[in-house]
């Protein structure tokens, strides 16, 4: 349980740096404190979630749509995210703003990927040579 709840930490601590980063960064992507708090935790739920669907209902060997599978994921947690949040505390407008937030926040989210350490139950032990 401690395991689940470090990767859930550390997946919301990158998705609060990256959308309080391409709020400061893009004009058109607006973020009140308030509802920024209600909108990691809605991003970070949507994320972790539709990740772990996606990965238990796919081909583990279909590497290929890793990128763009990461790209429309991000975009749909967002989108959801843009929905249920007042547009008062989370908005964001316009087609380049929407590319350039899913784009930075993908990235962070690979980033936590690289430091989330968590093997999956079905992986196989790693084989030390020595």
């Amino acid at each position: 349980m401690t395991q689940l709840l470090k990767s859930v930490g550390i997946s919301a601590a990158a998705s609060a740096g990256a959308l309080a980063l391409a709020a400061w960064i893009f004009d058109d992507f607006d973020v009140r404190f308030g509802w920024f708090v209600v909108a990691v935790v809605l991003f970070t739920a949507l994320s972790v979630t539709l990740r772990e669907i996606v990965t238990s209902t796919v081909d583990r060997f279909v590497r290929g749509y890793t990128i763009l599978g990461g790209l429309v994921l991000t975009f749909v947690a967002l989108w959801v995210t843009d929905l249920a949040v007042p547009k008062s505390g989370f908005d964001i407008e316009g087609t380049w703003t929407w590319i350039g937030v899913t784009a930075l926040v993908w990235a962070a989210g690979v980033a936590y990927g690289e430091v989330d350490t968590r093997a999956p139950a079905d992986a196989p032990p790693v084989k030390r040579k020595g």
